[in-house]
């Protein structure tokens, strides 16, 4: 075996770590973030609307109204932190496939993570409307609107380009670097915006034993350790994606 050999084995062997390494930190996210935002003031639940008879005070209405705010956060954590990360790995995991298997769970990856994405935004329109308060009136909310115009348009335009190719093999390839840039660009916002989430959950109507670390159930560690596990999971998905050894090949059967 030539040097050369040696080396592509070593380097794909360092991937194949970082990889388990990476669904490891993706799995523990999920947990995490599922565990904190169902048990984080009311938990997960579907926005409730306000009682229109009058029986409840306005505070026990409040919380009936912003229930949604949980939701919200923990869809959008899956949608564009989880799905969008395994959907930009879809390439470097199944290398060794036939291309179209990637581009099926590519796209399919994907299309779950605008499916949720839109259920979250759904779900924070309703709460926000129930709590009688201003939709979009926030940069969180209105960076939050932008990346799913972009998210949709960059879809919109893998879909069209490379799932059902419309342009010639050239054009598809001068474009490709410009696809690459802008996922990549999407999914690094998207943490961005996650963590910037987070700081509003935390902010808005936190528990008193948040300042001083004196949760019963450390719900304040769990907190923090989440948007740690977020920002560890994108760092791990970067390092899998940019390099240019790690991008897939043509398999031999496709050079056929």
């Amino acid at each position: 075996m030539s040097s050369d050999s040696r080396r592509d084995r070593s380097s794909w062997n360092h991937f194949d770590i970082v990889l388990s390494i990476t669904h490891f930190v993706g799995f523990v996210t999920i947990c995490l973030n599922g565990y904190f935002f169902n048990t984080f003031k009311n938990g997960l639940g579907w926005p409730v609307p306000l009682n229109t008879t009058g029986t409840m005070d306005g505070n026990t209405m409040g919380i009936i109204g912003k229930k949604g705010d949980q939701l919200h956060a923990f869809l959008m954590v899956l949608a564009f932190i989880y799905f969008q990360g395994e959907a930009l790995l879809a390439y470097r995991a199944y290398r060794y496939d036939a291309k179209m298997i990637s581009k099926l769970l590519h796209t399919a990856l994907h299309c779950t993570a605008i499916g949720l994405a839109i259920t979250a935004l759904v779900v924070i329109i309703m709460s926000t409307n129930y709590t009688g308060y201003n939709n979009f009136t926030s940069v969180h909310s209105w960076i939050g609107v932008c990346l799913i115009a972009v998210y949709l348009v960059q879809f919109s335009f893998g879909f069209i380009t490379y799932l059902c190719p419309c342009s010639p093999g050239s054009h598809r390839a001068r474009l490709m670097p410009v696809h690459r840039a802008v996922g990549v660009s999407c999914f690094v916002v998207a943490c961005v915006q996650c963590c910037l989430g987070f700081g509003n959950v935390l902010l808005e109507g936190q528990p008193a034993c948040f300042g001083d670390l004196s949760c019963k159930n450390r719900i304040e560690y769990v907190g923090a350790f989440c948007v740690l596990s977020i920002i560890l999971y994108t760092l791990l998905v970067l390092a899998l994606i940019i390099p240019k050894p790690w991008r897939r090949e043509k398999t031999p059967d496709e050079l056929k």
